[in-house]
């Protein structure tokens, strides 16, 4: 077995914070944030949306800001799990990101 190539820039830090998604303008879904980094996230979801697609994400930190992403693409899925990649983020919402990060475990 090869060894994987880490392509993340990004450090993550473990989490669980509720999450709202919606897919191209479809239902909003509930999720659990698990893994948090200036680039994207981990979620899981009972009904995680397909691999390529474009999602509007809210992610609700306890006790903090909430994080609003306008634009994330979902890169993987595994089961009940799914990675996206931040595309795009207001200034005010990635400071609120960086701040929050800032606070939490590696």
């Amino acid at each position: 077995m090869e060894p994987q190539l880490e392509l993340r820039t990004s450090e993550r830090h473990p989490v669980r914070y509720k999450s709202l998604f919606s897919g191209d303008g479809t239902e909003i879904k509930e999720g659990f944030v698990l893994d948090l980094s200036l680039g994207g996230c981990r979620i899981t979801s009972e009904q995680p949306p397909p691999q390529g697609t474009c999602l509007e994400l809210h992610i609700r930190p306890d006790h903090h800001a909430p994080v609003y992403v306008p634009r994330a693409v979902v890169k993987w899925i595994n089961k009940a799990a799914f990675g996206v990649e931040f595309v795009e983020l207001s200034e005010p919402d990635a400071l609120t990101l960086k701040r929050l990060l800032c606070l939490l475990p590696t």
